[in-house]
């Protein structure tokens, strides 16, 4: 094939962006005994403020602060709706990443602390991988932020440790497109005290809270701003647990499908396995090219 054809070729094929997440490895459940609590009470919680529109990554790991549940210890983070933030929409997820992925359950609490609803794991819903992010557990609720305007995610003791099989991308994209189901390995991922989140606020309608203007309120507010620099990300795409198998997998189908002079397959093969961070996609289809009469 030309060379300035085989350019425009791959120039039009989307390069996934894969990245190291930081999640940390699984800490047992004699360390997080051991762990101190950061607060008296929950209304010395570092308390992160939010804005009426986020969309953020954040990390709960050993660096969190650490409350004694009812469910038990657990890392956590604590978020403030914004005062000017009426009826909010939350979408709260949790990534399937290097094989753990911490089971959220969310607490929502008055202007006195007290919670009032607790959104647990079986209100969460698995989304498949993709192009742009991981296997991971996802929820959506609404709450009025003016009379709940606290809410804290953490993980219950009694999730620690259970396992989730989620299907391999390669079955999925087999199933979605009609094609024989490849022969891999479903990936399990352990839940953890530990994981990568996403959040995201929609305000639908406003509001104005009066804000708690107290020494203790203000202390906890400037901690709050340490712990957002630090624990709080842009959404970065997260890559999926790589198998020998999916590597073979989409090393075959591409190589079958530039065979069949089927490009546009070949490409979007090529795109999915950059996204799951399949090694050697690449030099696979430039060798299939070239290799073509």
């Amino acid at each position: 094939m030309n060379k300035n054809i085989l350019a425009l070729v791959l120039g039009l094929s989307v390069v996934g962006c894969a990245s190291n997440s930081g999640v940390e490895p699984t800490i047992t459940d004699t360390q997080m005994k051991a762990e101190d609590v950061c607060c008296f009470s929950k209304k010395d919680f570092a308390w992160i403020e939010l804005d009426k529109t986020e969309d953020v990554s954040f990390v709960i790991d050993e660096t969190s602060p650490v409350w004694d549940f009812k469910t038990g210890k657990s890392f956590f983070n604590a978020f403030e709706f914004s005062p000017r933030s009426g009826k909010v929409k939350v979408t709260l997820s949790s990534k399937m990443l290097k094989k753990q992925v911490l089971a959220p359950t969310v607490q929502l609490l008055d202007k006195e602390y007290n919670v009032i609803r607790t959104i647990t794991l079986d209100e969460f819903n698995i989304r498949y991988s993709d192009m742009f992010d991981a296997n991971r557990y996802v929820t959506s609720f609404e709450v009025d932020a003016q009379s709940l305007p606290y809410m804290v995610v953490y993980t219950k003791h009694s999730d620690i440790g259970q396992l989730i099989t989620v299907p391999h991308p390669a079955k999925v994209r087999a199933e979605e497109s009609g094609e024989p189901l490849p022969i891999v390995t479903d990936p399990k991922f352990k839940h953890s005290y530990t994981g990568e989140l996403g959040l995201e606020i929609e305000t639908l309608s406003l509001g104005s809270r009066k804000v708690d203007s107290s020494p203790t309120k203000q202390a906890a507010t400037a901690t709050a701003a340490t712990v957002a620099t630090t624990s709080v990300t842009s959404k970065k795409v997260a890559p999926a647990t790589i198998q020998p198998e999916t590597t073979s997998y989409y090393h075959s189908a591409i190589q079958k499908a530039v065979a069949e002079d089927n490009i546009p397959k070949a490409l979007s093969l090529l795109d999915e396995a950059k996204a799951l961070n399949v090694e050697g996609a690449q030099e696979v289809f430039v060798k299939a090219i070239n290799s073509r009469k």
